[in-house]
């Protein structure tokens, strides 16, 4: 319909054009007219255009018919004219079309090269953003072995351990169990998040079938999360666990400690931070093991290699200290002096290994006896003492007795036959007894002294 009516516009247009020509008699300047009319028609309107062509070209035809003196030489000119103009639109149109094509084409590549760069460019700030913390991680595991290199204190290094952990990881819980001297079980040094009154001083049986010891003689660092992906965690899902970490510490084919973690989240550790933990603690081990050696040589230094009590050297270092804090807090402190009663007979009679199993074992009932705030110690050949700091002279009597009665029932074995040796204790308490270590030690040894002149097997304390 609507096409229909561009048509009849086109031809009554065209009449109109001719019909204006009639009346000017085909002058020259009538040939513009139509080429005025169908420029702008064929460009914007092209169905008028063609239709007013048409009308015009029949027009013309006719009017020569009826007229022929109206006909000029112009007209068949302006008729090629008008033609060119009603097609132009239609060859410029294409040509328009495959630029614009082209334009949007172009377009099209600029905005794909454009996206393609957004997420190269994307890409390339993760991965800055990644070398970024990488470094920053770097940065701070250099910290962390320039202030590890600043102590050889194993117990120093653990708490610097348990700080950084704390600050670069964000672990809600973790553990950090040491080997023991001896080898023979793993030691609950460091608590975060956790039970520290259960879990501090834990022992771990290395031979065991504990779950941290079966991990540590497998030598490999573990995430697990979900744990359901590992029939060996069964015991913990009712404990809400859902993400468990296990990061041995492996000097030379050895395992010298652990850090276990776990969480109630899933994946609350990403592979990236599994990576630099496993890079962090290798580094940390190296420090961690001259700590320890450090630590075991200085234990050596500190104890008798018989007897595995203090040295004479460190006790006389401690009771110095002790009586500098007894002094300021006005608190006694008392000191027993033992010693086994006819000891070179029983040497003469048994041979010294019998001797030596006598005080191994004297010495180890001596450490059972003696509280954690007690020092005990190998005085020299067969004497032995205690120092218990806030300890009254009755309260150091009785721990006194204690100690004789035991070593008294215990049974001793000498080869294939069965023994039993005594002791005879001596007691002195600051600062009623002795102000100084000297005096101290000397009212002691006095009290022991008159035990052995009359009998021994007995207690006896300063002033007797």
């Amino acid at each position: 319909m609507v096409d229909l009516s561009l048509k009849i516009k086109g031809a009554l247009l065209a009449v109109l054009v001719l019909s204006l020509e009639l009346l000017t008699h085909g002058g020259f300047f009538c040939m513009f007219i139509p080429i005025f009319v169908i420029t702008y028609l064929s460009f914007n309107y092209p169905v008028i255009a063609n239709w007013f062509l048409s009308a015009y070209a029949v027009g013309t035809t006719v009017m020569y018919f009826i007229s022929p003196n109206l006909f000029q030489a112009w007209v068949i000119p302006e008729f090629l004219a008008l033609c060119f103009l009603c097609l132009a639109p239609y060859f410029l149109r294409e040509r328009r079309e495959k630029v614009k094509t082209g334009f949007e084409t172009l377009n099209n590549d600029k905005k794909k090269e454009f996206e393609d760069f957004k997420i190269i460019s994307e890409k390339l700030k993760k991965e800055n953003s990644r070398i970024d913390n990488q470094l920053k991680e770097i940065g701070r595991l250099y910290d962390v072995i320039k202030d590890l290199g600043s102590t050889l204190n194993a117990q120093e290094m653990l708490d610097l351990i348990k700080s950084f952990t704390d600050r670069m990881f964000d672990l809600p819980h973790f553990v950090i169990a040491i080997l023991s001297a001896d080898n023979k079980k793993y030691d609950v040094r460091v608590t975060s998040g956790c039970d520290e009154t259960f879990l501090r001083g834990a022992e771990i049986d290395t031979s065991g079938t504990q779950l941290f010891a079966v991990l540590a003689r497998e030598k490999k660092p573990l995430l697990i999360s979900p744990i359901n992906q590992d029939s060996r965690f069964e015991k913990l899902r009712h404990l809400s666990i859902e993400s468990f970490l296990f990061i041995p510490f492996v000097i030379q084919d050895r395992v010298i400690g652990f850090l276990c973690s776990y969480s109630n989240q899933k994946d609350f550790l990403d592979q990236e931070k599994f990576s630099n933990f496993q890079v962090f603690f290798n580094q940390i081990a190296i420090g961690l093991q001259k700590s320890l050696l450090y630590e075991i040589v200085q234990k050596l230094s500190i104890t008798d290699g018989l007897t595995k009590l203090y040295s004479h050297r460190h006790f006389k270092e401690r009771l110095e200290a002790e009586l500098v804090l007894a002094g300021r807090y006005a608190s006694p402190l008392s000191l027993l002096i033992l010693d086994i009663d006819h000891f070179k007979r029983y040497n003469d009679t048994y041979g010294h290994v019998a001797g030596d199993h006598v005080l191994m074992q004297v010495a180890n009932i001596l450490k059972e006896q003696a509280d954690v705030t007690h020092l005990v110690a190998r005085y020299g050949g067969e004497e032995m003492v205690l120092i218990a700091p806030e300890t009254t002279k009755e309260k150091a009597v009785e721990l006194a007795e204690r100690i004789r009665t035991k070593i008294a029932d215990y049974v001793f074995a000498a080869g294939n036959e069965t023994t039993n040796v005594t002791v005879s204790v001596g007691v002195a308490t600051f600062p009623m007894d002795a102000e100084t270590s000297t005096d101290l030690i000397g009212r002691a040894d006095q009290a022991l002294y008159a035990g052995k002149n009359r009998g021994r097997n007995q207690v006896v304390s300063y002033p007797f």
